[in-house]
């Protein structure tokens, strides 16, 4: 199992299984339950003082990474999307706890507990959801139940700081991402998916559109952004394989 969230959240904290099947999250993400580290309320407290950058952990000895050029550079459409393995481990021994702490912190992200979901190949992954104000959403996964291997922000496409809570999630500490190529990326990527999104728009007259991003190869992970009807999604995912 994972780490708490928080050190001072950790008393009563209990682990929930759920024997449910997995649901792709992917721009509907759907509203999760919300929890509180106030007085007398377990859930997610401030983030530790001083916040630094996770010290780099040693990389993952299975994880195989797949060559950049096989992945698609810019938007298509969602039946042109690359197909992306599940995520595996960013890196043995990144939890991503005081990441996630802190970015509930900044954007008022209340955190579920950690919880187990059932893969399709019947194997269990554990997961902390977690969602803030305008339906903004978050959601670790953690393939061997400890070492994060995925993460996904998702919010809309209207108000001012929606697009600005999915730049804070490129800001995922784990070593060997370059932050500024990140930044710079996300910019390009939502520039290119609201393009094409306008054009199937007006070629179809069909407002649900869906189209994806071009995909960036960073260190260990990969990230991707979605666009639909009032809705954006960015996945940073582990080692995440064509």
């Amino acid at each position: 199992m994972i780490p708490q969230i928080q050190r001072a959240c950790s008393g009563g904290r209990t682990w929930v299984a759920l024997r449910v099947p997995v649901v792709l999250i992917t721009l509907i993400a759907g509203a999760v339950g919300t929890a509180s580290c106030g007085q007398g309320s377990p859930g997610v407290a401030s983030p530790p003082t001083p916040r630094t950058v996770a010290p780099r952990p040693e990389p993952s000895a299975t994880q195989t990474l797949p060559q950049a050029s096989n992945l698609p550079k810019h938007a298509v459409t969602s039946d042109k999307q690359a197909t992306l393995s599940p995520g595996r481990t960013m890196a043995t021994g990144y939890t991503g706890n005081d990441f996630l702490t802190g970015l509930a912190k900044d954007w008022k992200v209340r955190l579920e507990k950690p919880v187990e979901q059932e893969m399709p190949d019947g194997k269990m992954r554990t997961y902390v959801h977690g969602r803030g104000k305008n339906g903004m959403t978050v959601s670790a996964g953690y393939a061997d139940h400890k070492n994060m291997s995925s993460l996904l922000c998702a919010a809309g496409t209207k108000e001012p700081g929606d697009f600005e809570f999915l730049a804070s999630c490129t800001g995922l500490d784990v070593a060997g991402i370059d932050h500024a190529k990140a930044s710079s990326w996300l910019d390009r990527a939502k520039k290119e998916t609201d393009s094409l999104y306008e054009k199937q728009v007006a070629k179809t007259g069909i407002e649900q559109e869906y189209v994806v991003s071009g995909v960036l190869v960073s260190g260990p992970v990969r990230m991707v952004l979605h666009r639909t009807y009032g809705r954006y999604s960015l996945r940073i995912l582990g080692g995440a394989a064509v």
